[in-house]
């Protein structure tokens, strides 16, 4: 298993202070933040410690949340999810979201840095928007191989 580190308030008021700036994320999470040695942020229920995990299975401990990077904090799928994001969202259409979900870089014009990308109601994840191009991000693992329309 990974070694993990709990983040000082210190060190959770970096995150907070990033998460504002990039998402307008202004909120306090309610979970232990951990992070490991590849900068990576995960998040643990602070019911953790009342929990008998010796009776448990369990795969991972933590949902990981993000990454710290020299550009700024790239959320998880499930970070982008977590949060509610207030700026730097981009809405894609039909088309474009089908393209993300392949595992497709979108081409589109404007902001510079890490973005939430949202179809209709559903946050598909954070991404970079950089040179006109929407990077796509997503382990080749969790992308589709066809999409349809529902």
């Amino acid at each position: 298993m990974q070694d993990l580190k709990a983040l000082n308030s210190r060190q959770k008021k970096e995150v907070y202070k990033q998460l504002e700036e990039q998402f307008g994320y202004k909120e306090k999470i309610d979970a232990i933040m951990l992070e490991n040695s590849q900068d990576k942020i995960f998040l643990l229920s602070n019911d953790y410690a009342n929990l008998d995990v010796e009776k448990l299975r369990v795969n991972n401990k933590a949902m990981y949340f993000g990454k710290k990077e020299h550009d700024g904090f790239r959320l998880s799928i499930e970070g982008a999810q977590f949060i509610k994001p207030t700026k730097n969202v981009i809405e894609l259409t039909s088309e474009e979201s089908h393209l993300w979900m392949l595992g497709k870089d979108i081409p589109k014009e404007g902001h510079v840095g890490f973005v939430i990308l949202k179809y209709k109601k559903d946050i598909l994840g954070c991404a970079m928007h950089k040179s006109d191009i929407i990077r796509n991000m997503v382990p080749k693992e969790r992308r589709l191989h066809s999409v349809s329309e529902y």
